[in-house]
């Protein structure tokens, strides 16, 4: 009778679990079998097995916290996501772990400090936007780190 139980309940998580599966993602929607917005954690892997991605789904759309790996098994960028739009910080790495890039967003758009670093580490680019604009100082640096360039843009610009 135990052995019975048990099998009615593996049986019934597993078509629960089959059910609550990604069934296609068309225009970054993310549907169920019955063509419903998925909800939960949608994690994708390389033909390798390597994971490729861990995102959070709401109601169809990627929500909160998002993480992207090389094939090598590296993080290669994470951040996060609010309707479906890149929200606040994200962060980039190169394949060797070398963190590459630093981005941030308002719901979508590019809004406030920005930098870039090159493979060895050194900080390359400073730039700044407010809604999506280039804006204030940006600075450049050489490979040596040696201020090389500035530009000021307007608010306006």
């Amino acid at each position: 009778m135990k052995r019975i139980a048990l099998f009615l309940s593996l049986a019934i998580l597993s078509t629960t679990t089959l059910n609550a599966q990604v069934a296609s993602i068309q225009n970054g929607y993310y549907a169920d079998a019955n063509g419903q917005g998925f909800t939960g954690k949608y994690t994708e892997f390389f033909e390798s097995g390597i994971m490729k991605s861990e995102i959070n789904i709401t109601q169809g759309k990627v929500e909160g916290f998002a993480i992207y790996y090389y094939e090598n098994g590296s993080k290669m960028e994470s951040g996060i996501y609010l309707a479906g739009l890149r929200d606040g910080l994200w962060e980039k790495w190169s394949e060797k772990g070398i963190k590459t890039g630093e981005a941030n967003y308002k719901v979508g758009v590019k809004d406030g400090m920005w930098i870039v670093w090159d493979e060895q580490g050194s900080k390359r680019m400073e730039m700044h936007y407010i809604s999506g604009q280039k804006s204030g100082k940006w600075l450049m640096w050489d490979e040596k780190g040696i201020l090389s360039g500035e530009r000021i843009y307007s608010d306006a610009q």
